[in-house]
């Protein structure tokens, strides 16, 4: 049996785990009750009747490195939808916020279990899935392959340490990165470590995420200071008092 079939052995086998582990992540407050659900691939609202791209971000830093790139998309292609998930509560809060109404939505990753992800896959449809940095999911990924949806790797990195340990993983690895038909990735060094791993195509296109935060941050403190009337901050920085000097 090689290793991707055995990974989805396992999965299958150890689902009543997994979902005491997700009611226990519940009780801390890491799972969102009113949605747990979605995490089994269930989900809460119907598909548009539209084109789909799909963008999974694992957290709340790659939502927003994405959310340029998402109006960016809608605003020239307004035919699409976009369907974005996570698997943070955090992040869904913040999305429930920031994404255009009526054109994108979010739904929580659906555990990668072989069940959950043919269901999430039945429903959603994509015709293009986007995935960022390095939350690689064994069934999700291909799953999505096996299905003929385009699949692009996004501001892709692996650390020294997950590139050392995946290495000893060859029979997982190498067929979920070569699912990919694209991966592009913050630096060289990340683009060769994913070629290494199996990736058919990799280019270096630099960190998307550092340039998207500084944009978003830009773009909240305007928000605060049209809202308050306040002035720029080199503006306000100008009113400071000067430092003191001292006498020695």
């Amino acid at each position: 049996m090689s290793a991707l079939r055995l990974y989805r052995a396992v999965t299958t086998a150890l689902g009543p785990l997994v979902i005491l582990y997700l009611l226990r992540r519940m009780a801390r407050g890491k799972e969102d009750r009113a949605r747990f659900a979605e995490r089994r691939g269930v989900a809460s609202r119907p598909r548009p009747d539209a084109p789909l791209v799909w963008i999974h971000a694992a957290s709340i830093g790659e939502a927003v490195s994405m959310l340029a790139l998402i109006d960016e998309i809608l605003a020239a292609h307004p035919a699409l939808s976009v369907l974005v998930t996570t698997g943070t509560v955090t992040s869904a809060r913040l999305l429930a916020t920031r994404l255009p109404e009526g054109r994108a939505w979010h739904q929580y990753v659906p555990v990668d279990r072989p069940a959950y992800v043919r269901r999430f896959l039945d429903h959603w449809r994509p015709d293009l899935a986007l995935w960022v940095e390095s939350e690689l999911w064994p069934n999700l990924v291909t799953a999505t392959q096996a299905r003929g949806i385009p699949l692009l790797l996004i501001n892709g990195r692996m650390s020294q340490g997950s590139f050392t340990r995946w290495q000893r993983w060859p029979g997982i690895i190498n067929p979920v990165i070569g699912a990919f038909d694209l991966c592009l990735a913050q630096d060289m060094v990340q683009a060769e470590r994913l070629r290494q791993l199996g990736a058919r195509r990799a280019l270096s296109v630099g960190d998307l995420k550092s340039a998207a935060g500084l944009s978003w941050r830009s773009s909240r403190r305007k928000q605060r200071d049209d809202r308050s009337g306040s002035p720029p901050v080199p503006m306000r920085a100008r009113r400071r008092s000067p430092p003191r000097r001292t006498i020695g």
